[in-house]
Parts: C-alpha cells; structure tokens; sequence
C-alpha cells in the first residue's frame, strides 16, 4: 500500500469514493478542487494498493486567529467499502498527522455528520480524536441574491 498525493489520474476513482459518501461530484469539479487544494497549501493524498486507488483524503491548514497555532482541517476522507475495517484509514490519518507535525501544526479537525455515527465517529474516536464540545453553524449563502441593494 502506498499513499502519495492525488493527481488528475486519480479523479475517476475519487468520484467513486465521494459517491459511496453520498455526495455528487464530476470531473470538473474534482480536477478544480486539486487545483484550489494545491494553490491553498492543503493537499489530497491517496492510497493506492495494487494500482488501485482504494481511499482518499484531503484538507486544508488554518491559521487559528485566537491563539498562534495552526490548524488543518480534514475536509473529506473515505475509505472504499470493500477495505474499511483494514486499517488503511488509521494509516492514512497517521500520514496526514505526520504532515501537519512536520508544518508545526498541532491541531487537527474533522467533521462527521450525524448519520456517520455508528462507523465514521467510532473510527476517529479510537484513534484518540474527541467530539467537539461547542457548537458548529453553518449558513449557505445564495450567490443569486448576493449583490448589495
């Protein structure tokens, strides 16, 4: 097994993961997405078995404004379901944590809906992340109506 950064010839296979997430994406968009990832200093890694991609995932650091650290979001990571429970996911968290400590950044966050909470919760918990005590809000903004009146 082998992880490496992602590269255009790895979007058919991360459009499959996505889509085992439940998300919708084509080509453009994940071709855009590794082009901002990359400009933005984030990065995709993928792992790769047999010359098949078989997991992704990807993130973006954050410098915390209250305090001098950094921080690196993790904004999507799946496994693909015939290789979950294999522990290529531990080893995919450990690379992205070997990543951020060499950037001296300490802090690492990820999200996971709700819906997740039987697989996807149990799976960042047992590898010593804590659920977030506050509160998340979000607000989707509409870009039709966005022009000042």
């Amino acid at each position: 097994m082998m992880i490496r950064h992602a590269t255009t010839a790895d979007i058919n296979p991360i459009i499959e993961l996505i889509s085992q997430l439940g998300y919708e994406i084509n080509k453009e968009q994940v071709a855009s997405n590794l082009h901002l990832y990359e400009k933005l200093q984030g990065f995709v890694f993928v792992c790769e078995e047999d010359q098949r991609v078989i997991a992704f995932a990807s993130g973006t650091f954050i410098p915390l404004f209250h305090s001098h650290e950094m921080m690196f979001r993790i904004t999507a990571l799946c496994v693909h379901e015939s290789r979950r429970g294999s522990g290529v996911g531990k080893e995919l968290m450990q690379k992205i944590e070997e990543v951020c400590r060499k950037k001296d950044c300490n802090y690492v966050e990820v999200t996971s809906g709700q819906q997740r909470k039987t697989d996807a919760h149990l799976f960042y918990e047992s590898l010593g992340y804590h659920t977030y005590k506050g509160k998340r809000f979000t607000k989707r903004l509409d870009r039709a109506n966005s022009t000042p009146k």
